[in-house]
Parts: structure tokens; C-alpha cells; sequence
């Protein structure tokens, strides 16, 4: 009904990425960042289904454009964990380290009303699980991460 209103493509992309369909999933979330070029999700979920299908350092470089593009993107702690996992699969330990760092301290001061904002769509009744499965997660890919640093 709009051609012009490509946000349909970040909706395709999140039923192809939970298909397993990566490829498809990749093209549309990165089809979808040219259109907004500001919206961090697009780029996360671009650098998820990118390290889903083993392509790290694409994923790696999707977070990347987003720390140059969207506003604040050096406070979110999503794209720094994002940043964290790819790095993390390309054995750049130290730099994982470091981006899992960032994105801990940046989600203990997240609340369940942003967590709410970032998933509109979930359940609300979920939202402070997801919180705390998000910070845990952080907390073991910082831990993966600190036992691969060599000493």
C-alpha cells in the first residue's frame, strides 16, 4: 500500500531470522538500515542473523556503521554487546572484553520501561525477564570473553 515505507522489511527480517532463513533475514535488516539509517535495531538484528550464519566480521562491521550513525549509539548497551559477540567469534578477546564491559555498565541502568520502548511488541507481562536475561547474557559473553584473554 506505501512502497516508500520500508518497515515492513524489519518485520520479514524477524520472521526470516526466526525461520532460520539468515540470509534472507541479513539482506532485509541491512535493506532496512539504508532506509533508517538512525534506528539502532535494524543494525543489531542485522549483526544477530549475520553471526547466526557465521559471517562475524559483516556482523561486525553492521554494529560498526551503527556507532557511526545513530544518535547515542555509544550508549546502547545492545550494539556494544552486538559489537561484544562478534568480536568474541573473530577471537578479538580483548576487544570483546572491552565491549562487553560497556554494555554491562550501560544495562544495569536500563529499566523496564526501556526495555518496553526497545520491544513495543513484546508481552509487557515479560519485560523484566528480558531485562535480566539481557544482563545476564552480557554477563556470561564478558565471562567467555575474560577466559579466552590470554594472561
Amino acid at each position: 500500500a506505501n512502497p516508500e515505507n520500508l518497515r515492513s522489511l524489519y518485520v520479514r527480517g524477524l520472521i526470516y531470522g526466526y525461520q532460520g532463513d539468515f540470509e534472507n533475514a541479513a539482506n532485509d535488516f541491512l535493506r532496512f538500515t539504508q532506509w533508517a539509517p538512525r534506528e539502532w535495531g535494524g543494525y543489531n538484528d542485522a549483526a544477530w542473523v549475520l553471526s547466526r550464519a557465521g559471517r562475524y566480521e559483516e556482523a561486525k562491521q553492521a554494529i560498526l556503521r551503527a556507532m557511526s550513525e545513530v544518535p547515542d549509539a555509544s550508549k546502547n548497551p545492545w550494539l556494544w554487546n552486538s559489537l561484544g559477540v562478534a568480536e568474541l567469534n573473530l577471537e578479538e578477546y580483548r576487544q570483546a572484553k572491552t565491549a562487553f564491559e560497556k554494555a554491562a555498565v550501560l544495562a544495569e541502568n536500563l529499566t523496564v520501561s526501556d526495555w518496553r520502548r526497545a520491544y513495543p511488541g513484546n508481552n509487557p507481562a515479560t519485560a523484566s525477564s528480558g531485562l535480566a536475561a539481557f544482563r545476564n547474557a552480557i554477563e556470561e559473553n564478558l565471562r567467555k570473553s575474560m577466559k579466552a584473554v590470554p594472561r
